[in-house]
């Protein structure tokens, strides 16, 4: 497992195998088939690891100051783990160790006023916004003084052609722009627990 976790921490889960394993601990790819069925059991045993291994947060009593705590948390360590991300959305992997998670999740959801239902089509919503600002994240990796061009493309338009978009200017070039992770979350938040009560 620990040899797993080096290979997905460094170079991602799509470097990982069952001969990457074999071949770190010196021992024949079939060898580890007697440990894990297969790579998926591997993952997830490997996420679980993770998962065990790090700190529960302090979270406040207050319901939607606590969900807003939990869904943070959740974000901060999946930004910090972007290979867990991309064993998340490429398949339905989970490991055991995050159900206390979901349930302070689904539990908060309900403290903030939504039925059972609601909460599970609430965070079906809110994982996948943290899962779309955590994947971008992960890809905007970009040569150095290199502007992205989704900002520079609509910044640099003609306002005769595209009004709208040129009266954005400041918007798009506005220091900081990409980092409204918190805030955006707190909106998208208060806007479906406002929806379902």
């Amino acid at each position: 497992m620990a040899a797993a976790q080096e290979i997905v921490e460094r170079e991602g889960s799509g470097a990982l195998s069952m001969r990457r394993v074999a071949e770190a601990v010196g021992a024949a790819p079939m060898s580890i088939y007697r440990h894990v069925r297969d790579k998926d059991e591997l993952l997830v045993l490997v996420m679980d690891r993770v998962v065990l291994d790090l700190p529960r947060p302090e979270l406040p009593d207050d319901p939607r100051a606590r969900l807003l705590a939990v869904l943070t948390w959740q974000h901060d360590e999946l930004a910090a783990r972007p290979w867990i991300v991309d064993v998340l959305v490429k398949g339905d992997l989970m490991a055991p160790s995050i159900l206390w998670l979901l349930e302070e999740i689904y539990s908060a959801w309900q403290a903030c006023g939504l039925t059972l239902a609601q909460a599970a089509e609430a965070n079906r919503i809110v994982w996948g916004f943290l899962v779309g600002d955590l994947v971008q994240r992960a890809e905007r990796a970009r040569p150095e003084g290199r502007a992205p061009r989704q900002v520079s493309v609509p910044a640099a338009v003609d306002p005769a052609a595209y009004p709208t978009l040129a009266a954005l200017h400041g918007y798009w070039t506005a220091p900081g722009r990409g980092d409204s992770f918190a805030g955006d979350l707190a909106a998208l938040v208060d806007a479906l627990i406002a929806r379902a009560v």
